[in-house]
């Protein structure tokens, strides 16, 4: 679990973007019966199936439900991850200054049956809010429910399992959820579409968007190279290209021009806290390791989370071009300009064509 974690937070580190109009962060849910909790773990299984299906309308900037638990775990006070569950004030603070949503999703999960017999058969309804994270009032409740028939007996797995959505409890938590989106993408009204290059063959440009997401031959979309910058609290700036550091590899640039080394080195110490030096050996950066509460408690941080919360990314646009084949999901761009187009850049639609 730990290394599946960090795997999903090195990808969003490195190719994360923020480039759409609404970013949103989904709380951990409540649910009406505790057994659903210690049987399905549903209040952290059925974020993520609506973190999923979220994403996958390509519409929202979404926050990585894992790697939310995992920052909570180093922010500036001991609490349980699960207080974010209905301490609003507490969850708008921290995700404000961690990713920078525009919105909160809190959830309850409100019926999560399953009965077996010759077939499964699985009823489930969610109900969501929408929280304006700087207000905290409730903008709107979307409640919905879903039925599935598995035509046999599957294993019952909790819910946050990768084999959860073979059961009929999970392919019937993914109609629900799917529908609450399509809800929440009516009331927010959002018309923009936006994806990344997978491929790049001679002046053909191949994305991740396809007849499934309504693009069209004809359909035009603007091209962005995006770069992943660093803004320490200190003022130093480092830029990161997300397009060219799809395996990890970073290279910061300091933009500071009070700052002489573009090479940063990193000095270990075992018992005191991290400090950052560059080569004239002045301190731009300190990071501790261990922290405390006023009660005692101690606990670890993670450097890389930390981190995290000081990165915005930076857009910068390179060309437009059409779609002159589609597919069920990925379509082809004719590139027309002189631009080099590369591998994970974002293209997003150009509803002026």
């Amino acid at each position: 679990m730990i290394k599946f974690i960090f795997f999903i937070f090195n990808i969003i580190l490195f190719c994360g973007t923020n480039l759409y109009s609404i970013a949103i962060t989904v709380l951990p849910f409540t649910s009406a019966n505790i057994e659903w909790i210690e049987e399905y773990m549903v209040d952290d299984g059925i974020p993520r199936t609506l973190e999923y299906s979220l994403v996958n309308t390509h519409l929202f900037e979404v926050s990585d439900y894992d790697l939310l638990i995992s920052y909570f775990a180093s922010y500036e006070i001991v609490a349980p991850y699960k207080t974010l569950q209905t301490n609003f004030q507490m969850a708008s603070r921290f995700i404000k200054e961690t990713f920078n949503s525009d919105y909160l999703i809190s959830g309850e999960v409100l019926n999560f049956t399953l009965r077996r017999g010759g077939k499964d058969t699985a009823n489930v309804e969610f109900k969501v809010n929408i929280i304006d994270i700087n207000t905290l009032s409730f903008l709107k409740t979307f409640t919905n429910s879903a039925s599935y028939v598995l035509p046999d007996n599957s294993p019952v797995y909790k819910s946050e399992d990768a084999l959860f959505y073979e059961s009929a409890l999970g392919r019937a938590s993914i109609l629900a959820s799917d529908k609450i989106v399509n809800d929440i993408v009516k009331f927010f009204n959002i018309e923009t579409l936006s994806g990344i290059i997978t491929r790049v063959e001679e002046n053909k440009i191949f994305i991740n968007l396809g007849e499934k997401d309504n693009v069209k031959i004809g359909d035009k979309f603007d091209i962005y190279k995006l770069e992943r910058v660093l803004e320490l609290p200190n003022g130093n700036t480092y830029t990161n290209n997300i397009n060219t550091n799809i395996a990890g590899t970073n290279s910061y640039t300091n933009t500071n021009v009070h700052t002489n080394s573009l090479n940063q080195t990193f000095i270990n110490r075992s018992n005191i806290p991290k400090t950052y030096f560059n080569t004239n050996n002045n301190t731009i950066e300190e990071y501790r390791h261990i922290r405390s509460n006023e009660k005692g408690d101690v606990w670890y941080t993670s450097e890389m989370l930390y981190r995290y919360r000081f990165y915005n990314n930076k857009e910068d646009f390179i060309a437009s071009a059409e779609v002159i084949e589609l597919y069920e999901n990925y379509a082809i761009l004719e590139n027309k300009s002189d631009k080099e187009m590369e591998l994970m850049m974002r293209v997003r639609i150009n509803k002026n064509k």
